[in-house]
């Protein structure tokens, strides 16, 4: 099922603590208005696909935001400035494991959803999602590297991509995420919503919960009505799992992705960024990030074309 946790953070201050195992220099996701990325570069023109929220919709919802969208998840300098997408419920805490690791490349940031403080309304269309985080992934003070997405973010990576002034296309890295309809059948929404929602309970208070239940009933939506269009012309990493509620991912990902490898794990939905198996995903992006570095190398040599020829097969 494309269903993923929410941010159960929600109780206490500390939405993502410092653990033990935390590489050294990645920073705690706090709720907290102190989290905002400063820069000094006027804001691009963000393109807008389909029938994307007005940009006077949109600007209205962004002055009452408390608490950004964007949020720092690590700061160690490195080649690699990397964003992970919220999954269906629009918490981050679910990549904990995996910003671990990606923050040994370089900086990572995530996005969260609209929706999960007091006073915000979620966004109930993938576009209007893909608009809003458009906008803050342009403010950063460079172009990120890499986008990545797991369930609903991958779709979210795909779209925001998509929407990047001049020209820029980051790598994307897809984590059991497909772009087929979301059945709109009892049985499949129920059991998606309800695991969903027992995870978070767990978690967080009665407001923050009946906050998440608007965000996870809004993102659901949002999924039944997408469909994707359009194609990604820089690299993708599609990873899929044995345990997928839809085996053809990478046949409907086709059309869509220009250069696209694809790795598979033996789990399910849930267990891909969970112990044991994180270890063997933050494995396959470490080496899609080493071709990127050696295509670097290559283009200096063979050209774009060719370059393009020698990256990592489909597997």
């Amino acid at each position: 099922m494309q269903a993923v946790l929410v941010n159960p953070g929600q109780r206490k201050p500390g939405v993502i603590r410092r653990t033990a195992h935390r590489p050294k220099g990645t920073t705690a996701v706090r709720r907290s208005t102190h989290h905002r990325v400063e820069t000094n570069r006027s804001r691009p023109q963000v393109k807008s696909r389909g029938n994307p929220v007005s940009r006077s919709a949109r600007t209205e919802t962004t002055a009452v935001l408390d608490r950004p969208l964007l949020l720092p998840l690590g700061r160690r300098p490195g080649d690699i400035s990397t964003v992970v997408f919220h999954p269906l419920g629009g918490g981050l805490l679910p990549y904990l494991g995996l910003v671990a690791h990606l923050s040994r490349h370089g900086p990572v940031y995530g996005i969260r959803a609209l929706g999960l403080e007091e006073g915000e309304e979620p966004d109930t269309r993938i576009p209007d999602m893909a608009d809003r985080y458009a906008e803050a992934v342009a403010a950063l003070p460079v172009h990120p590297d890499m986008f990545v997405g797991w369930s609903l973010g991958g779709l979210l990576a795909f779209e925001t991509a998509r929407r990047l002034p001049g020209g820029h296309s980051p790598d994307l890295v897809l984590v059991d995420s497909s772009p087929a309809p979301l059945g709109k059948e009892p049985e499949v929404y129920g059991a998606i919503r309800r695991q969903v929602l027992s995870e978070a309970a767990a978690h967080m208070g009665a407001d923050a919960l009946a906050r998440t239940e608007r965000t996870v009933d809004a993102h659901l939506g949002a999924r039944t009505r997408y469909r994707a269009e359009g194609r990604h012309p820089g690299r993708t990493l599609l990873i899929t799992c044995t345990g997928s509620d839809d085996p053809q991912q990478a046949l409907r990902w086709s059309p869509h992705l220009a250069d696209v490898s694809v790795r598979s794990l033996d789990t399910d939905h849930f267990g891909v960024l969970r112990a044991p198996h994180l270890r063997q995903l933050s494995a396959h992006i470490k080496e899609f990030i080493g071709t990127r570095s050696n295509c670097r190398i290559r283009r200096h040599a063979l050209g774009a074309e060719q370059c393009r020829a020698v990256t990592a097969p489909v597997r």
